[in-house]
């Protein structure tokens, strides 16, 4: 059958700006229709634009809301802009213009793409977290979280990306590097604000088993809180000071410090007989300690300052072990009550457990590596394999406790040697502060205290100064525009002659405003509430809209968001639980991640590559409705897939073929009931499922199916179930060809009967090698042996499946002997 070419740039332009003018997708808080919220990742506006790999997530979340639209329920489906940060200020910078200037128009750019798409968004509820009415209510989270003890103020080592010059949270490195700009990330002492994300690790992993998400992701947020049981217990810190003269370093006297000791947080508290050493963090408070004094402290400074220059993830990752001994300075293990040596090294992480281990190379990988290294005692203390045998078993050379199971012993074990069982957590409070431009102001000022006979320690100040949040009325906290934004490693807000404007009148003498901006994780951490009510003036969100619409029913994005802006959002739901503004503590319902959408060389598209498909192209010669199915039906929505442009030729000719069937057979009244039928059920359940490529798959066996018989009283439900893949050109074909005179998506979406599909038959063809020999009348469904069955009733195609090797078997369609 050939194909019927149809104007698509008329039609398309034609129909959206029907929609807009009808306001058909414009959600109404309070509606008595069943509500569905379903949301996708809002959009970075960078300077390049879309290419053809980021629609894929919206696409999904457009048929699911014209489908919702279409069974009768209310949707909302918003649009805003995730404009703060700095891939928006580094743009600027490298366009010599002020970022909320470049933020404008990059947004009017994408706003036009995705226009043209055919997404239908309700833009009377867009946002952009660059704007005041937005970024007060960012602040106001800020101060909530303050004023109730969850954020504060403390001296850290930090991610410091050199080329940014900005601090960036441990989410933000990749491998050692910045994530935005690929500079090899330092460590840097600063003062920096926090969120006490760690305090509600029990419920962010509790709060798991009550969603529906990927597995994967359940898992990569597990592991990212990394939960621990375990024991802390405590090591005798002794000094040999004084040596004989002449001797081979033999220590005469032990100086025991009984107010010194060095806390350990172990999970295998069952091994602590096999503690041969100790490893202490770089940055233990201990090493500082002049008690102690360490004999090689040159040594041991030097190594220090080495470590600062290493990520986090370098530290872990590294699999050359290094290390110094802090000589003079030994450690008493309570159980042998032997001593042993005392270590530093870069594997071990300060701000997780006590930043001290015990280490007991006979049973743990990394400790058998380094006693390997610098020839350190290993004692087996489990019996089993070969070491380094981590499991567990039998205990030996473990004294009142050899020959007793170790998994069992544990916790008595850490009683008995004066340690208490605890928990443990890997995740880390959240860092917020950047020394940047382009983010919200911290809404804090630092008051100074009047001079009196005591010194005063505030919280989150120093001596002297009280930290307060700014008061409500005074939100927001207007980012200045005076300000010489480009990165000096101060944050450029220093430089704002207006920024300070007032604050001393209200404050007092020698008040000033914090510097620091929040990092944009923040703004995007409540942005899906603040869609409830977006237009809302008196309160982040009314109590009415949040019971209406919240939790979000569908969200799609980013499997790459999981240890950050999924996670933060979760936090900060459950922090808004915890004070009562909320009624749910988790945001998301149900969450799905769109596969990566590779360049045709199986490469990720950049522009320094080359290889960027650009989607406004691809529109103009072939439609966007084109462009929509055919990444639908490139592979399995969650999959990863490279781009083939024939296979664009080959939906667009798809499109063109239903065009002219639809148009030639409009007033045909015969109906092949059992096509539709089976047609409308797979596209109803596979919409559901999210297996788009099959429902587009099926449409076009059914066109094929349909060019070959007379019928046409298909035509309105066929329309219907393409409406929310191809939205222009169903429209089109509702109105303009089959004569209703109210869009297509104010339809009901069609029924299937399951009798006429349990009911019917089907013809299967049989071939040979390919080539079509015969065929077979059975019942839809029927088995693989049912067919076989019919054919071998059949003389001449019994002959065939008697000497083929192997058969391949499609339900309803085909037998294929090979």
């Amino acid at each position: 059958m050939k194909e019927e070419h149809f104007n698509h740039q008329t039609i398309e332009a034609k129909w959206q700006k029907y929609w807009s003018k009808e306001k058909l997708f414009t959600a109404k808080t309070g509606d008595k229709q069943s509500k569905v919220y379903v949301l996708d990742m809002f959009a970075y506006p960078s300077g390049d634009g879309l290419h053809v790999g980021h629609p894929k997530g919206y696409i999904a979340t457009d048929i699911f809301a014209r489908y919702y639209r279409m069974r009768g329920m209310n949707v909302l489906r918003p649009i805003g802009w995730d404009a703060f940060g700095l891939p928006a200020e580094n743009y600027a910078i490298k366009v010599g213009k002020p970022p909320a200037e470049t933020t404008e128009v990059n947004i009017k750019r994408f706003t036009k793409q995705l226009k043209s798409l055919g997404f239908v968004y309700d833009w009377e509820r867009e946002i952009n977290t660059s704007k005041p009415d937005y970024y007060k209510w960012t602040q106001w989270l800020f101060k909530i979280l303050y004023d109730n003890g969850y954020a504060y103020q403390k001296e850290a080592h930090a991610n410091w990306c050199p080329s940014d010059q900005t601090v960036l949270a441990n989410e933000q490195v990749v491998n050692g590097c910045c994530e935005r700009c690929g500079t090899q990330v330092e460590q840097k002492q600063l003062k920096q604000w926090f969120f006490k994300i760690t305090e509600f690790a029990e419920e962010l992993l509790a709060g798991l088993n009550k969603v529906d998400w990927p597995e994967s992701t359940k898992v990569g947020q597990r592991n990212w809180i990394g939960r621990s049981e375990g024991a802390s217990l405590k090591f005798q810190v002794v000094r040999h000071p004084e040596f004989i003269s002449g001797s081979k370093v033999e220590m005469l006297n032990q100086v025991q410090h009984d107010e010194l000791n060095i806390e350990v947080f172990t999970t295998r508290a069952d091994t602590i007989f096999g503690a041969t050493y100790l490893v202490l963090a770089p940055e233990h408070p201990i090493i500082k300690n002049e008690k102690l004094k360490i004999k090689n402290l040159e040594e041991v400074i030097q190594y220090i300052e080495t470590t600062k220059k290493k990520s986090e993830l370098e530290r872990q990752i590294q699999k050359e072990k290094t290390g110094v001994q802090l000589e003079g300075v030994m450690a008493i293990n309570p159980a042998t009550g032997q001593e042993i040596p005392i270590w530093i090294a870069d594997y071990v992480l300060m701000n997780y457990g006590t930043g001290a281990i015990m280490a007991v190379p006979a049973h743990d990988e990394r400790d058998f590596e380094f006693a390997k290294k610098f020839n350190l005692p290993i004692i087996r203390v489990i019996e089993g394999g070969e070491l380094p045998f981590v499991g567990q078993g039998q205990l030996v050379n473990s004294g009142i406790f050899s020959g007793k199971n170790s998994l069992a012993l544990m916790a008595d074990m850490a009683e008995k040697f004066g340690g208490k069982l605890k928990v443990q957590y890997k995740l880390h409070d959240w860092l917020i502060s950047r020394q940047r431009y382009w983010g919200a102001p911290i809404p804090v000022v630092y008051k100074p205290l009047e001079i009196s006979n005591s010194k005063s320690q505030i919280p989150n100040g120093e001596e002297g100064w009280k930290v307060v949040s700014v008061d409500e009325k005074d939100l927001p906290v207007m980012l200045p525009t005076d300000v010489d934004f480009k990165p000096t490693g101060e944050s450029p807000l220093a430089n704002s002659k207006t920024f300070q404007t007032g604050v001393e009148k209200k404050y007092g003498r020698g008040a000033y405003r914090e510097l620091d901006t929040m990092d944009t994780f923040v703004c995007s951490s409540w942005y899906f509430l603040r869609y409830c009510d977006s237009n809302n003036d008196k309160e982040f969100v009314s109590g009415k809209a949040l019971k209406y619409w919240m939790p979000v029913d569908l969200y799609i994005g980013g499997a790459e968001h999981t240890n950050g802006h999924l996670l933060y959002a979760r936090f900060i739901t459950k922090v808004l639980y915890k004070l009562g503004y909320l009624d749910f503590d988790e945001p998301f319902l149900k969450l799905r991640h769109q596969g990566l959408i590779l360049a045709p060389d199986g490469e990720k598209m950049s522009k320094s590559r080359g290889n960027v498909i650009n989607p406004d192209n691809l529109i103009a010669r072939y439609g966007a409705d084109t462009l929509r199915m055919y990444e639908m039906f490139m592979g399995p929505f969650d999959q990863t897939v490279a781009w083939d442009t024939n296979g664009v030729t080959g939906v667009r000719k798809f499109l063109e073929r239903a065009y002219k069937l639809v148009k030639d057979r409009k007033d045909e009244l015969a109906v092949d009931d059992v096509s539709i039928n089976r047609l409308v059920k797979k596209v109803t359940e596979d919409i559901a499922e999210m297996k788009f490529n099959t429902v587009v798959s099926s449409m076009m066996e059914f066109i094929n199916d349909m060019s070959r018989v007379p019928d046409g009283g298909w035509a309105e439900s066929f329309v219907q179930v393409l409406a929310p893949f191809a939205p222009h050109l169903a429209e089109e074909m509702w109105q303009n060809i089959l004569g209703y005179k109210t869009s297509v998506f104010e339809s009901a979406w069609p029924t299937f009967d399951k009798n006429k599909i349990a009911h019917s038959t089907v013809v299967i063809a049989v071939q040979e090698n390919g080539k079509l020999r015969g065929t077979v009348n059975l019942p839809a469904g029927a088995s693989k042996e049912d067919v076989l069955l019919a054919v071998n009733q059949d003389e001449r195609l019994a002959k065939i499946a008697k000497s083929a090797k192997r058969e391949i078997f499609v339900p309803d369609k085909i037998i294929n002997f090979i």
